[in-house]
């Protein structure tokens, strides 16, 4: 759309379930802690998996092509995107004004595409939100760690990562 001039090109949306969404505008916070989680996954998981920051996951069935903040695949070749030759393992998203959309709306279209685990990095109350276990269009299993705590993604049990890590030292300014 945005190339034939019904969106400008720096306009943020996504398409869920064959509606157009806008996307909320990102602040300071949302910014680092989205770099935060990217940069942690590469150097955790390099050689092992690629790692994408807010490219668009297309899910064809799902009629939606979402924006994750950060996209894990299998594939460690990242020229496999968007390709059979690599499966979605982990998704991200960062939430601070789209909390209530990323846990609710999200989690039900990541479950339904058989994201195997779905991270939601909660800005509002410093935790991370962690989906595991998809089945018939939701998650069976949901946990929240607090910045004390680690944890490990499934796919990759030898990985832990801090939550502390993952939010900004500090939120002034935004």
């Amino acid at each position: 759309m945005a190339e034939t001039g019904v969106l400008s090109p720096d306009e943020g949306v996504e398409l869920i379930r064959g509606v157009v969404r806008a996307v909320s505008p990102k602040n300071r916070a949302h910014v680092i802690a989205t770099r935060r989680v990217f940069n942690i996954l590469v150097k955790a998981l390099e050689g092992r998996a690629s790692v994408y920051k807010e490219d668009p996951l297309v899910m064809t069935e799902l009629d939606s092509e979402p924006e994750p903040d950060v996209l894990v695949c299998s594939n460690p070749d990242f020229e496999a995107y968007g390709t059979e030759l690599t499966t979605p393992l982990l998704v991200v998203e960062v939430a601070g004004s789209s909390l209530p959309g990323d846990l609710g709306d999200k989690a039900t279209l990541y479950a339904e595409a058989g994201i195997p685990e779905y991270w939601v990095v909660n800005l509002l109350d410093r935790a991370l939100v962690v989906f595991r276990e998809p089945r018939d269009g939701s998650y069976r299993l949901r946990s929240t760690s607090p910045p004390g705590a680690r944890v490990t993604p499934l796919s990759w049990p030898d990985v832990e990562v801090e939550v502390a890590s993952l939010f900004p030292a500090d939120t002034s300014g935004d």
